[in-house]
């Protein structure tokens, strides 16, 4: 039985906003720039923008991903041309929709963009990094990884979007048969400070998803060491240890964990699946 698809992804990266934003660029954006459609010539911005923005927001809320990234290209082109808060809030919003709709040159392009209109920020590297990644792109993920880092350094603080980049690079590092840069990938997240229960979770998946089971067991094992025992964080890293257990070939192990988790959290259809998968292993 195939484990794809069937972790807990409780990891998901969410939007960020506010801090450490710049003062309203003033630049005029050329529609082909942005690869929308800006209207040219409008002297003022319609207040149906903010409309389309929210529908976009609920529709991301919703998991409509190609229903929100219209609804973001529709508040763009009611907008009034030019570059302000109010678009460069959108753009992030449309790049976050893109990349959850698994399009991820049109993510790189609109994190690429943000690039060019706000100048260089850590979070934007980092977030095309993860698309390039998700492309196996691995030299340009890596050098735009790099490029955040050596903004980080010379801010002092480090990016709120950092480890799911790094996780994301050394999975598509995996991906590619390079275990030794995917640990260094690892290795920047596990040795910035910040570690958490949701930083192994992040881990763990990458490396479930690269193919290697039995080490990602081991991140979702040590993420169980730091999260609250019968609290829903600790359920996910034990299901997703109990699969990763599984994809390694230890069945044995797995079929414990599972059992585990039925005794903590309940049973369901798709657990008592895995339990009686497993009990003829």
């Amino acid at each position: 039985m195939s484990s794809k698809g069937r972790f807990k992804n409780g990891s998901e990266g969410e939007h960020k906003d506010g801090s450490g934003r710049r003062p309203a660029v003033k630049a005029v954006l050329a529609a082909v720039l942005l690869g929308t459609s800006l209207l040219w010539g409008c002297q003022s911005a319609d207040p149906a923008r903010e409309e389309y923005r929210l529908e976009g927001i609920e529709q991301m809320d919703q998991g409509d991903y190609e229903g929100a990234i219209a609804s973001f290209e529709e508040a763009i082109a009611h907008s009034d041309g030019r570059v302000g808060e109010f678009e460069l809030d959108v753009l992030k919003y449309r790049g976050e929709a893109e990349y959850k709709a698994e399009d991820y040159p049109a993510a790189a392009h609109t994190w690429d963009v943000l690039l060019q209109v706000d100048g260089e920020e850590p979070d934007y590297y980092y977030l095309r990094s993860m698309a390039y990644a998700a492309q196996d792109m691995t030299a340009e993920a890596e050098a735009d990884a790099q490029a955040a880092a050596g903004l980080e350094q010379s801010r002092g603080e480090v990016s709120p979007v950092m480890e799911e980049a790094m996780a994301a690079l050394g999975e598509a590092w995996l991906r590619a048969d390079d275990m030794e840069k995917a640990q260094a990938a690892f290795d920047r997240i596990l040795t910035s400070g910040t570690a958490s229960a949701r930083t192994y979770g992040l881990l763990g998946l990458a490396c479930l998803n690269g193919g290697q089971g039995e080490l990602a067991a081991g991140y979702f094992e040590q993420g169980m060491d730091l999260a609250q025992p019968g609290s829903e964080e600790y359920g996910t890293l034990l299901w997703n240890r109990a699969v990763a257990l599984e994809n390694s070939g230890d069945f044995a192990g797995a079929l414990e964990l599972f059992r585990q988790y039925a005794a903590s959290f309940g049973t369901g259809a798709e657990l008592e699946r895995e339990i009686r998968f497993l009990e003829t292993r």
